[in-house]
């Protein structure tokens, strides 16, 4: 089954090095699956019909965050990545 990747640079508007705080604030968001860290990146796993632009434009998340770069792929999701039910 195919999701929708979304890679996000996201940059902590308080702390410069305090990003893994964002999972949290992305898992909220419909039709994410899972987060993964990978360097300055975070690896956004979504259901293939879901609108990206939810987790760009959420006010939560761009609260605490300032999003630096983004991409968009469809693939399969990283290997030994656990999604979510929800």
């Amino acid at each position: 089954m195919s999701h929708k990747l979304l890679k996000l640079k996201v940059r902590s508007k308080g702390c410069a090095s305090c990003t893994l705080t964002a999972v949290r604030h992305l898992l909220r968001i419909p039709g994410v699956k899972g987060v993964r860290t990978a360097g300055d990146y975070l690896v956004v796993v979504m259901d293939p019909g879901a609108d990206h632009t939810l987790v760009l434009n959420n006010e939560e998340l761009n609260l605490y965050y300032r999003i630096v770069d983004w991409e968009v792929a469809l693939e399969a999701p990283p290997q030994g990545f656990k999604l979510s039910k929800g």
